[in-house]
């Protein structure tokens, strides 16, 4: 019932990407991490004092919690340069520039808050060595796509996940996966499922686990490992690319101190709510990613006990107890024959009628968790070098592109520095694969500080550089 997309796709589409090169000698040594700042303006600090929407519970983000602290770090694999690149040789993967350096994978369990409240949460960290002395060299954020709803199903659990990231870090960059909440790879248990496509959560978690890079450091002993700098690129597809325009939204608010280069958002659900009007009118691949997203988000606003006025029962309990159950839960739900069987009549009656964001309280869900639909203001005091790369592809049947055309020019028009890319004949997971030449020579130019210009413009699809001789 369930469409997810799978973690190694999306490492190895994100490890292709990754490996812009970076130049570790023009980094300044101011760039390391400061302390974390969460607010710090009276608009931020306004926000962070109510961050709750959908009438959920009062909550305020913490301040002056040990944000990032390490709990527990715990090498799991170590990778030589050469072996790394026969690896990715005997994968057949191909585009990836010099893989320059060992490096030590890491699994890490951290500090976060969820709801005001402090959290663990884990993340995969891939850490270069070998280098000269205090070395520096910028992080990579990578976020991914749908991997699960419990703990145990981020990536930092999976060995070909712990290869490719690392893959990803021998060509310059300290690469940071953070497993999200609720996907937590060690004891003690989150306690909740993931609040999948949940901005907020997601966001935090993310930024909060680039924010652990100095603690981690000061656990290595290994002499010429790589000094971290608060440079950060972000990578995302699927979920992942949802997720990372969430960090562009929220990173002002809640981690003033890192410096974001750029981003590289593909295939993203951003139109969260146009998207859902389409779940909602026949089946296809996305009614899933709905009923997941109800499913998981509902517990995290408070909304557990009422999933009764979204699923038809016996769904409202089984969609949740299988959602918690297992990191590949389509199996455990016995799927309906039609809309109707699954959905009340209420929610179906209201996307009919183009009034999903006002069914009170699930559109608000939906529509404070889309990024062209939430009241959250983008404040960005954006560098001269800073942008975003919006990556589509033409034949993607999880995540309609033409409503992401739309929402991407509503987005750029509405301040957001943006380039468009629609890579002709492309599925979901195609799209990204075929696009790497492209955000590698993106990702490079933020990472130097390169000027950027938008183009709010909607470009016709193209034949992206890595299509396929065959396509």
């Amino acid at each position: 019932m369930l469409t997810t997309t799978k973690w190694v796709t999306l490492a190895l589409t994100a490890g292709l990407l990754s490996g812009c090169g970076s130049d570790e000698t023009t980094l300044p040594a101011e760039e390391a991490f400061p302390e974390p700042v969460v607010g710090g303006t009276e608009d931020t600090d306004r926000y962070a004092a109510a961050p709750g929407r959908c009438g959920m519970p009062d909550y305020a983000w913490q301040k002056d919690a040990p944000l990032g602290q390490v709990v527990a770090s715990e090498q799991v694999a170590t990778f030589r340069a050469t072996v790394l690149a026969g690896l990715a040789q005997d994968a057949d993967i191909s585009g990836l520039p010099e893989l320059k350096y060992d490096v030590g994978a890491h699994l890490v369990t951290y500090t976060t808050q969820d709801r005001g409240a402090l959290v663990e949460a884990t993340t995969l960290v891939a850490w270069p060595e070998g280098l000269p002395e205090d070395t520096k060299l910028p992080t990579l954020l990578l976020l991914h796509g749908t991997s699960g709803f419990t703990d145990g199903c981020g990536p930092s659990s999976d060995a070909d996940a712990r290869l490719l990231v690392s893959a990803i870090a021998s060509t310059g960059y300290v690469v940071v996966a953070p497993d999200y909440i609720g996907l937590k790879a060690t004891e003690p248990a989150t306690g909740f499922s993931h609040p999948y496509l949940v901005g907020e959560a997601t966001a935090i978690a993310s930024l909060d686990a680039v924010r652990a890079l100095p603690g981690i450091a000061a656990t290595l002993e290994a002499e010429g490992a790589a000094v971290p700098t608060s440079k950060v690129a972000v990578v995302g597809g699927s979920q992942g690319g949802h997720a990372a325009l969430w960090v562009d939204r929220l990173a002002p608010y809640y981690a003033r101190e890192l410096d974001i280069a750029g981003i590289a958002a593909t295939v993203p659900p951003s139109g969260l709510v146009e998207q859902s009007y389409l779940a909602l009118a026949e089946p296809r691949n996305s009614t899933g990613n709905l009923i997941a997203f109800y499913g998981a988000s509902a517990s995290w606003y408070g909304l557990g006990e009422r999933l009764d006025e979204v699923f038809v029962s016996p769904f409202d309990v089984d969609i949740p107890t299988a959602l918690a159950a297992s990191c590949d839960p389509g199996d455990a739900v016995e799927q309906p024959m039609t809309l109707e069987e699954l959905f009340q009549p209420g929610l179906l009656t209201a996307a009919q009628n183009d009034a999903l964001p006002e069914l009170d309280p699930w559109g608000c869900l939906l529509k404070e968790n889309g990024l062209t639909t939430t009241s959250t203001s983008r404040i960005n005091d954006d560098a001269s070098s800073y942008g975003i790369l919006f990556v589509t592809g033409g034949e993607d049947n999880l995540v309609d592109t033409p409503t992401e055309r739309v929402a991407y020019g509503a987005l750029c028009d509405g301040g957001m520095p943006m380039r468009y890319l629609e890579c002709a004949g492309a599925s979901h997971t195609g799209a990204t694969l075929w696009a790497l030449p492209e955000i590698l020579d993106f990702l490079a130019a933020r990472v130097a500080g390169e000027p950027f210009a938008a183009e709010c413009n909607v470009p016709a699809p193209t034949r992206c550089s890595g299509t396929p001789a065959d396509e």
